[in-house]
């Protein structure tokens, strides 16, 4: 099969690999669409510690093509989508229902081969079954769609709520659509204007650039969602947010950032971390199916395996939101 190889940072080459063989409770998947995400670009420029060579890629959805040994409830021929963090099951974590934060979860396309091959083998339990009529170009934003799904059950928005978005990239937007169809009053930051015209499109009722003083009045909303994983952003938000707010982390910031306790308490806030997801893929994608979330503006290109190294080298540019591979 073709596969891009990561080999060391920004060495990424399209090699000849063996088709791999399912184990016990796995399904090998021909992939047919995969997707480019921020922890593509973090591994490919060399700031996940994670053994190498390694197949990078973890936004998949393709067809089952063989089932490994004692797997009984997949079908070959199966249209799937790929559910790529896969945790024990067996810690105390996992049995609370936190196996999102579970210390011995494998990763797709970190810890294990992904989605950028045209092949990859996956535990069965970790494939969600595509709806007839579902098209590939929407369903491959399942796993996204999840990651703010599941911030918006860590720290629901409500009809009338102050929202506010900072950081206008996929998480961001998608969870914009989802304030939105939860009734809320939605305000959409980030640097890059091309992203603000995306959230004016898609909902958001007013739009900021984050670098502008004045933009956003302090103490004026009532959720925040910090998506960008800016330095800084958080601190922003506790100043952003109005008494008795509420602030959902999504991001993830390079580095740990000051901020102010004082208003924290002053203001009595609540702040929450939201990591990835837990058992939102089959809500998603009913939510998909049913055409409540615009994604076509988020795709901002479509590349076969031979350029996702450069899709991956351009991933700040301006007008990129989500780039496709077509496998």
């Amino acid at each position: 099969m073709k596969a891009c190889v990561l080999y060391a940072p920004r060495n990424l080459v399209v090699k000849d690999r063996p088709i791999p063989e399912p184990a016990q409770g796995e399904v090998l998947c021909r992939i047919t669409l995969a997707g480019t995400c921020g922890t593509d670009y973090s591994l490919y420029s060399g700031k996940f510690d994670v053994p190498l060579p390694v197949i990078p890629g973890h936004e998949g959805i393709g067809v089952v093509e063989k089932l490994g040994p004692g797997v009984t409830d997949v079908s070959i021929g199966q249209r799937v989508v790929i559910q790529p963090n896969f945790p024990c099951r067996e810690c105390v974590l996992c049995s609370s229902g936190l196996d999102n934060v579970c210390s011995d979860k494998v990763r797709l396309g970190l810890d294990t081969d992904g989605v950028f091959a045209e092949y990859t083998r996956v535990p069965a339990n970790y494939v969600w079954s595509i709806p007839d009529g579902l098209e590939d170009k929407v369903a491959v934003f399942t796993e996204p769609v999840a990651v703010a799904v599941h911030g918006l059950r860590v720290m629901p928005a409500a009809e009338g709520d102050r929202v506010l978005i900072l950081g206008a990239g996929v998480i961001g937007l998608l969870t914009l659509q989802l304030a939105v169809l939860a009734g809320a009053q939605v305000t959409a930051s980030d640097l890059l204007d091309e992203r603000l015209a995306i959230a004016a499109n898609t909902g958001a009722s007013h739009t900021a650039r984050a670098d502008e003083e004045g933009g956003l009045e302090p103490s004026s909303f009532d959720l925040i969602y910090e998506t960008s994983g800016a330095p800084g952003a958080l601190a922003d938000a506790i100043e952003l947010a109005t008494p008795g707010g509420r602030i959902a982390l999504l991001g993830l910031p390079a580095d740990e950032h000051p901020v102010s306790t004082t208003q924290i308490v002053r203001k009595e806030l609540r702040i929450a971390g939201s990591m990835i997801y837990t058992d939102e893929f089959p809500y998603v994608l009913d939510l998909l199916s049913a055409g409540k979330i615009d994604t076509a503006p988020l795709t901002t290109g479509i590349t076969g395996l031979d350029g996702v190294g450069e899709a991956l080298e351009m991933f700040h540019s301006p007008d990129r939101v989500k780039v496709l591979v077509s496998i």
